[in-house]
């Protein structure tokens, strides 16, 4: 392991490199307003909140998948249509969490066991900012 990596390994966590600016959806808004909002901020992830609470994520590819299986029921229906009758909670996926003070490497390894392309970071149950594999990978190739 090289030096630079020894010291991320030791001193980098997840609360240093996280995105603390976040957008978010709630349960009953429709996959149209986060299709919307997705082209707008350009940002692939959103946290679900029900209330102040954190209830789950959505990301471009359940936003793509639940469009498609929309579009199947409503062929009628434009795509625009087709988003604006399905919840953000019928497609969210539960949040994958970790705390700031989580190591990178630590948040890499959960990344790839899980599958997953961002973990939320919470501090006392509430919702701090958002870590994903490209604020990841940007730290760990610095030089």
């Amino acid at each position: 392991m090289s030096s630079a990596a020894a010291r991320i390994t030791a001193e980098t966590t997840v609360g240093e490199v996280m995105t603390t600016d976040l957008v978010t959806l709630q349960m009953d808004d429709t996959l149209r307003l986060a299709d919307d909002m997705m082209n707008l901020a350009h940002v692939r992830h959103f946290p679900v909140m029900q209330g102040d609470k954190l209830a789950g994520i959505i990301n471009q590819v359940d936003l793509l998948h639940a469009s498609m299986a929309s579009l199947i029921r409503h062929p009628k229906d434009s795509p625009r249509e087709a988003l604006g009758a399905v919840a953000v909670k019928d497609v969210m996926s539960p949040a994958n969490t970790v705390t700031a003070e989580t190591s990178i490497f630590t948040a890499a390894r959960l990344m790839v066991e899980r599958n997953v392309e961002c973990l939320l970071v919470v501090e006392e149950e509430k919702l701090v900012g958002l870590v994903s594999r490209t604020d990841l990978l940007r730290e760990l190739t610095k030089t």
